[in-house]
């Protein structure tokens, strides 16, 4: 079998490389990659990230949607309620929040779960025996990290006493030291006896739920036992050639791509596009049902014309796309089980109510949006990491190829960023010239990480030199 691999991971394509004599799926290849990107983009991601997933069936032949992404704490009855937060450079500036009181209920488990139980062929111990082993031996950083620690090791990372110690050898050298992550290790040792599952009811999540306690966070028991996913709440847009699917909510993201999409192709007017910003904040940005709302902005739309990225494919015409995320990270590391924890409750920008609003045990606010495109050529995958960027990211590229029909040439074209309040960062030869403009690097990280994979006479992957540019087939 033919598998093809792009990811924003760069020790993705050296786990899908472990295991190509095994004759894996593109499945396979997902959940190895991921659990690999776990362990070793630091910051970037974490053990305790969620995602979305946009896959296409090639038994079937049709596409689908499962969303894992954070869900609330039901109730905030943890000791700890202080708003601890950080000032970062990352980006600019971005202000964020540490501890363990930021913590959400991640998905990740149970789309890994779903994707095992339905779609893989290899047992769980081999999908899971690089990440295993790359976890116990040590690997230095991939590039994303040592540039998201540039700004983010020593306020969010370090002030925690066991993730302080964990890191001390890179702290001293960021270029050149090793991590080990022995207690993850053996957590993922763990799953691959116990299975995926085990993180919301077994050994694992009263491990994670001690720390939680000790250190005044808000997770229970009930809601890790309580957590489900979303499936198949999905759309279908026509965009000129290309039909896509993706998530219809409670994600904003892909309604955010729609948006772009539809002001992209009249022209880059940037009025226009701060107004597409500051619609989301003031119309998208809720708890409730925020899930309705996008499903009917999506239906009128059709009736007018910082995250880790990969994706899968193989010639049996089965095709993933998947984004996750921990956000910023909150720096706690659980002594028991390796995990770093994520921060999702402190992510200041995605929680309208503010720190430790009324959320009632709802699903946090994402930008993420996988996307499955269906044309004449082919079933293709595509999404991207970065936070707000990731609509505009995908926007872009979509454009690009929709005029060049040529993967490569329209990841690589230059991106630009308009933010909310004016604002607008851009690669040179992006835009032209504007009021409150700043002109990155050719290839900034900041605009994301666009990855594709998909199949038409063969399985083909491209990456993106944002991050990392990773792609395999075997």
């Amino acid at each position: 079998m033919k598998v093809s691999l792009s990811s924003t991971a760069e020790y993705s394509s050296k786990a899908a490389e472990s295991i190509k004599d095994l004759k894996p799926n593109a499945a396979d290849i997902l959940i190895t990659s991921i659990v690999t990107s776990m362990v070793t983009d630091l910051g970037v991601v974490a053990p305790t990230s969620s995602g979305l997933l946009t896959f296409y069936d090639g038994k079937t032949n049709q596409s689908h949607t499962v969303d894992g992404y954070f869900v609330s704490p039901k109730n905030f009855k943890g000791n700890d309620h202080e708003e601890h937060r950080v000032v970062l450079t990352y980006g600019g500036y971005v202000e964020t929040c540490k501890g363990a009181n930021t913590f959400a209920i991640p998905g990740i488990y149970k789309i890994l779960d779903f994707l095992y139980k339905n779609y893989a062929s290899l047992p769980l111990s081999k999908l899971l025996e690089f990440p295993i082993n790359i976890a116990k031996r040590g690997f230095k950083l991939t590039q994303p990290t040592k540039d998201y620690f540039q700004h983010a090791l020593k306020p969010m990372f370090m002030w925690h006493d066991y993730s302080k110690m964990i890191l001390e050898n890179i702290s001293q050298d960021l270029e050149n030291g090793v991590v080990k992550l022995n207690k993850l290790s053996d957590s993922l040792e763990h799953l691959s006896n116990e299975g995926f599952n085990d993180f919301y009811i077994g050994d694992i999540s009263k491990e994670i739920l001690k720390t939680i306690v000790n250190e005044g966070g808000h997770a229970t028991s009930e809601d890790f036992g309580n957590y489900k996913l979303i499936e198949d709440n999905k759309f279908n847009f026509k965009y000129k050639n290309l039909m896509l699917t993706g998530h219809s909510g409670p994600s904003i993201g892909g309604l955010m791509v729609l948006k772009y999409i539809d002001e992209l192709s009249t022209g880059n007017n940037i009025e226009a596009l701060i107004d597409v910003y500051k619609n989301r904040k003031d119309k998208y940005e809720f708890f409730g049902d925020r899930q309705s709302l996008i499903n009917q902005e999506i239906i009128n739309l059709t009736k007018s014309s910082s995250t880790i990225q990969v994706n899968t494919s193989d010639d049996m015409n089965n095709h993933f796309s998947i984004t996750f995320s921990s956000g910023y990270g909150s720096g706690v590391l659980c002594q028991n089980t390796g995990m770093y924890f994520n921060n999702s409750l402190g992510e200041i920008e995605l929680n309208p109510q503010g720190f430790l609003g009324d959320t009632k045990g709802d699903r946090l606010i994402s930008n993420m949006s996988p996307l499955i495109i269906q044309s004449k050529n082919g079933i293709t995958t595509i999404g991207s990491p970065g936070a707000d960027r990731i609509s505009s990211a995908i926007a872009q590229v979509l454009l690009n190829y929709s005029k060049n029909n040529n993967w490569r040439q329209a990841i690589d074209e230059p991106r630009f960023h308009v933010n909310g309040d004016g604002s607008v960062r851009a690669e040179p030869g992006s835009i032209e010239a504007y009021k409150d403009i700043t002109i990155t690097d050719k290839y900034d990280m900041y605009f994301g990480g666009v990855c594709v994979s998909g199949l038409n006479k063969d399985v083909f992957s491209f990456g993106d030199k944002r991050r990392g540019d990773t792609s395999w087939i075997s």
